[in-house]
């Protein structure tokens, strides 16, 4: 007969489980920030383009449309690593939620298959929001219109810098700048390799999943 746990160890696993419950809300409130900051930043970029743009297009400041060519593809970057962060904050979440089950007994949590149902599906490739596991999907094609919306005020930026005199260096340069950053990007993304790392860790805390490593 398995001898009954003790009240020392009944409290190991209730401390345990708060632990976890507490990570799980932080993951939570990680997941929501990081997605706050990064609609946040669209806005901030999309007003300082405009913005730049009257003051090139008006004749107050022509030498203001310089700057566009490479605020752009800037602005990506940054809010490629804010995404960056809720992919982070997503699976650690998953992983909290399907030990505490596991814990539980029983799925309690479910949060992290609504997600995979509702949004897109973790493991799928994607660049960025662009997901193949949901290529129809809303977050894809908001990220689509985002992309279109960003091309477009790029190339005025860069229509803007043609007319200037003395401009081949800082059209390559603009070239250049956008090809690095879109090619990290992109590459980054499709690769998944900083993902797989984080996958591997997680494996590592809290025990493989079944079809949970990217492929």
């Amino acid at each position: 007969m398995a001898t009954p746990p003790s009240a020392a160890t009944q409290l190991s696993e209730a401390d345990e489980l708060r632990v976890l419950e507490d990570q799980l809300a932080r993951m939570r409130g990680m997941l929501f920030g990081y997605s706050e900051r990064f609609f946040e930043r669209i806005r901030t970029y999309l007003l300082l383009t405009l913005a730049l743009l009257v003051l090139a297009g008006s004749g107050v400041f022509r030498g203001a449309v310089v700057a566009v060519p490479f605020l752009i593809p800037f602005a990506f970057l940054e809010t490629g690593y804010l995404f960056f962060y809720t992919v982070f904050a997503r699976r650690h979440a998953e992983y909290l939620e399907r030990e505490i089950n596991g814990r539980l007994g029983r799925d309690v949590l479910v949060a992290h298959r609504l997600e995979a149902a509702y949004l897109y599906p973790p493991d799928a490739p994607k660049v960025a929001g662009i997901s193949a596991g949901n290529p129809a999907g809303m977050m894809s094609a908001v990220t689509i219109g985002y992309t279109v919306g960003a091309a477009l005020l790029w190339l005025a930026g860069m229509r803007g810098l043609l007319d200037m005199e003395q401009s081949a260096l800082l059209v390559a340069a603009a070239l250049a700048w956008t090809a690095a950053i879109a090619l990290y990007l992109v590459v980054t993304f499709v690769t998944r390799h900083d993902e797989r790392r984080l996958i591997a860790a997680l494996d590592a805390a809290y025990g493989p999943m079944h079809g949970s490593s990217p492929r």
